[in-house]
């Protein structure tokens, strides 16, 4: 048995050697751009045989065997590894190395593919092949490809294999061809981790969509991107792609500017949406296409549109449980500013599984739009085109158009559709507006487009043509658009209206936009009145309007009468009476076990009553209390998890939850605000970058103010809820008055010495 371990555990080693190697394999020096030709060294690979290639084909063993040396690299190319051992592929590696390529603003996107795959005569997906009916490019086939995306410094921000996929209707007829990346575990990474659109986008993708201008390829490159960008308020509620401008390399060889995009798939909806499963969600489109999911709702919705009469306020409210009314009329709004031609059967919309799931529609393939086939875009009666009853089957099939049909009977759908377009040709489709996010998209390409139009052998002046057709449907459209609205809905003469809100409130505009104190200004129709609502801030209260005796909070201001309609919200600040008493006395922004938690203290000497009131965050995220109340001298407890609270504290009794976010371990604050709006209380913390492990943040003594931060002190261990602060912290904040009271006095003694050497008498 003594000799038989040892030969065992050798055998074990030599099995797991090729596993061991997997780690190693690794490209020297890093891939990238560069100047001056590269000499590239593979590492690793000892437990098996390395092959390489570099004119980006993945790798096999009838590749290149690497011979040990350096490998040169002259030009752009992508150089792929990989080892094998008995026959079978234990590891792989690639990189992009760009050599000599003219610097870009641009993030750069390199693919290394099998050429053949590509380029084929007669089997290659970016040929036409030997079917003329069915093009090789008609095809949904993924194949693995190499990936490195550079920004415009170029800083390496992901490197690996990923599924490669065409993308595209008629446009996949354009030599630059759309396609997809899916980045799958099989593949080696399941994720590409980079905020690729900015702060303000997700941090991590699955799928991703290097788009070709669809219909307008060979025009302006902008039309889609630029119009779903438009959309900035935060009053649209639609889903829409991100989406950033890009230059690509296809094995090293330039392929031109692209629009990287967010994929709409059922991952697109869970990641933007809280709560939603990707699994328990129907996604479909055009009329009864379900790409994931069931239709069968969607047909019961159908049903019930076409039996109801929308004008009857019952009907109506039916219809809202069934879809998102608001979402479907803001992608109308948009439809019908942008002139989409293609907007009537090129739909997409979801809905989330459950008996109280409502239908959403998507925002994406607006290329049409923008007068894309028209010299004089801006001038088309869209709204005529979204409502026609008897629209051709292509682009507005009558199926299409049914919803806006049925909902404008109805006089509220009616009206808000009539001002908020409104609302929005004041902000987001403005002249001014459109014409200054146009202009920073050109900025964006601009630089990389003569080597792009070079590429495709297309004409410069051509592509400033479509620029300006861009300009010129951004300053003129509002004009006709208003118009039209005023011709179609009998909307009467224009009404100066001018809004502000004072310090400590805003104002909703027609259930839409949140006006604050910069203000608005601009014209509605004398027919359709609009609506205002102002909304106190945590810690103040409505005071009334300056310039209208109504004190109510919110009113329907009829615009009838002729004149000008001037007004502003005022707001005075609000205490509450237990202000002084219920105070926040300890937080936990880290714990694995019981998840974040933070403790409200009553130091007062009676109890009050906590129903309806709310904590809010830095992000301005609300969690409204339950029913509670805090008995003088009592302790409740806030948790993200009961369950998981209850488990790591199962000596806490008064314990609320759940919090819908959690608190930020290094940086946040926190608000407790009565039902009214009265403030409370506050705490804000900026802590020192600390390990992942267990603490507490607490209030050294309980009659100290919390509002100050030298009364805190951040504590290791599992805290104390549910009761007092331990009284050692006492020590802590002792130790620290007494610093400061040192240095003072060491001040006060220098600067007495100051004066009496500087002090002469007469």
């Amino acid at each position: 048995m003594h000799l038989l371990l040892p030969i065992l555990t050798a055998l074990l080693c030599a099995l797991s050697a090729p596993l061991r190697a997997q780690e190693g394999l690794v490209l020297e020096p890093t891939p990238g751009s560069y100047v001056t030709d590269q000499e590239v060294v593979i590492r690793g690979g000892d437990a098996g045989a390395v092959y390489y290639t570099t004119d980006g084909s993945r790798p096999t063993l009838q590749s290149s065997r690497y011979p040990g040396g350096p490998i040169h690299v002259g030009h752009s190319q992508v150089v792929r590894a990989a080892v094998f051992a008995d026959g079978e592929r234990r590891a792989e590696v690639g990189g992009s190395y760009l050599i000599d390529e003219p610097r870009s603003p641009l993030l750069t996107l390199s693919v290394g593919i099998d050429p053949g795959r590509l380029f084929h005569p007669r089997t290659g997906w970016f040929e036409a092949g030997d079917t003329p009916r069915r093009p090789n490019w008609d095809t949904h086939r993924e194949h693995p490809v190499h990936v490195d995306l550079l920004e415009a410094d170029g800083t390496p921000v992901f490197g690996g294999t990923v599924g490669f996929r065409l993308f595209g209707g008629t446009s996949r007829s354009h030599p630059q061809k759309s396609f997809s990346l899916s980045a799958r575990k099989t593949y080696g990474k399941n994720k590409i981790e980079y905020p690729l659109f900015g702060p303000n986008g997700l941090d991590e993708f699955r799928f991703l969509v290097v788009r070709n201008g669809g219909s307008d390829w060979g025009r302006s490159y902008l039309r889609d991107a630029l119009m779903t960008g438009l959309l900035q308020d935060p009053s649209w509620d639609l889903e829409r792609q991100d989406s950033r401008p890009v230059r690509v390399f296809l094995n090293g060889r330039y392929w031109g500017v692209y629009h990287l995009r967010e994929k709409i798939n059922p991952r697109f909806l869970a990641d933007h949406h809280r709560g939603v499963d990707k699994d328990s969600l129907s996604l479909l489109e055009h009329r009864l296409t379900a790409k994931h999911g069931s239709t069968t709702e969607y047909e019961q919705l159908l049903s019930y549109l076409e039996r109801s009469d929308l004008s009857d306020p019952a009907a109506y409210a039916g219809l809202q449980e069934l879809m998102d009314v608001d979402n479907f009329q803001r992608l109308q709004i948009a439809q019908t500013y942008f002139d989409n031609r293609d907007a009537g059967g090129n739909i997409r919309y979801w809905r989330p599984d459950g008996p109280d799931g409502r239908f959403r529609w998507i925002l994406y393939d607006v290329d049409q739009g923008f007068g894309l086939h028209r010299d004089s875009g801006w001038t088309a009666n869209t709204l005529e085109l979204l409502t026609a009853p008897d629209g051709p089957v292509w682009p507005n099939p009558p199926w299409a158009t049914l919803f806006q049909r049925k909902l404008l009977a109805n006089p509220t759908y009616r009206r808000q559709f009539v001002n908020r377009t409104l609302d929005y040709l004041h902000t987001d489709f403005s002249a001014e507006a459109v014409t200054e996010r146009l202009e920073a998209a050109i900025a964006a390409v601009e630089p990389e487009m003569p080597r792009h139009l070079r590429r495709w052998e297309q004409r410069e002046h051509y592509w400033r043509y479509h620029l300006d057709q861009l300009r010129r449907f951004a300053l003129f459209r509002p004009r006709y658009l208003r118009e039209q609205f005023r011709d179609y809905f009998g909307g009467g003469a224009d009404r100066e209206v001018a809004i502000t809100a004072g310090r400590g409130g805003y104002i909703v505009l027609n259930q839409n936009l949140h006006v604050g104190s910069d203000g608005l200004e601009g014209q509605y129709f004398s027919r359709f009145p609009i609506s205002l609502e102002a909304v106190a801030e945590p810690g103040y209260h409505f005071a009334g309007w300056e310039g209208l005796a109504d004190l109510s909070p919110s009113l329907d201001l009829s615009l009838a009468e002729d004149r000008p309609y001037r007004l502003k919200a005022k707001f005075v600040p609000a205490r509450h009476a237990a202000a002084d008493a219920v105070i926040i006395n300890e937080v936990c922004p880290r714990h694995p076990q019981a998840g974040d938690w933070l403790e409200i203290h009553n130091r007062g000497d009676s109890l009050v009553d906590l129903s309806g009131w709310y904590l809010i965050d830095d992000s301005d995220r609300r969690f409204v209390l339950p029913d509670a109340r805090l008995p003088a001298g009592g302790y409740l407890v806030i948790c993200e998890d009961t369950a998981a609270f209850r488990a790591a504290y199962p000596g806490v009794t008064e314990v609320l939850g759940n919090l819908p976010y959690g608190l930020n371990k290094s940086e946040d604050r926190i608000g407790l605000y009565a039902h009214d709006n009265s403030y409370v209380n506050a705490i804000s913390w900026q802590l020192p970058t600390t390990a992942d492990t267990i603490f507490t943040y607490a209030l050294a003594l309980p009659g100290l103010d919390n509002g100050r931060h030298r009364n805190w002190v951040q504590e290791a261990g599992d805290g104390t809820p549910g009761g007092p602060n331990p009284e050692h912290l006492q020590a802590a904040i002792m130790t620290r008055q007494r610093f400061w009271l040192r240095v003072g006095i060491g001040l006060a003694v220098l600067l007495l010495v100051g004066v009496v050497r500087t002090w002469r008498p007469d």
